[in-house]
């Protein structure tokens, strides 16, 4: 069996009405339908020799990052085909990152569509929840920092 490449698994989520491009950067094909998505930072899938996978990059408000790894328990449990997990970094937004691997032998068009339904929906109901929990740090926070923050603390 011929392995898949990148080409190949972006035109199976092309064919799954999708808009998908390779990035010079990391070499992953981005899922713009979810980069436009307030807080989503970047939605990447992954062709590698043995799998195929999807990480997607949430900002999450830092005082939200105690309250979701109290809520990350109850979010893999519920979510089964994803790993969710916080990303922190001295240097960056904290993250929230959604994350799933499937393994290409015999991987097909018809299977992989199947698969990528089921990631969708449940991202999408992941998402909700942390719209719903008013947890996002959308970009115009992200792109705008507080200037005089040491005026506001009088």
């Amino acid at each position: 069996m011929k392995a898949l490449s990148r080409d190949q698994v972006q035109s199976w989520i092309e064919a799954c009405s999708l808009e998908a491009y390779v990035c010079s950067d990391c070499e992953g094909i981005h899922l713009p339908v979810w980069e436009g998505r307030p807080g989503v930072l970047e939605a990447r899938c992954f062709v590698e020799s043995d799998r195929c996978s999807v990480l997607t990059e949430i900002a999450i408000r830092p005082s939200a990052v105690l309250p979701l790894q109290g809520a990350v328990h109850f979010m893999n449990y519920d979510f089964s085909l994803l790993k969710v997990m916080i990303s922190m970094d001295d240097e960056d937004v904290p993250r929230m990152l959604l994350t799933l691997a499937i393994p290409l032998k015999h991987l097909s068009a018809p299977m992989f569509k199947d698969w990528l339904d089921m990631l969708l929906t449940e991202m999408d109901a992941i998402y909700d929840q942390l719209t719903d929990m008013d947890v996002l740090m959308v970009h115009n926070e992200l792109d705008d920092p507080v200037e005089d923050f040491d005026d506001r603390l009088h």
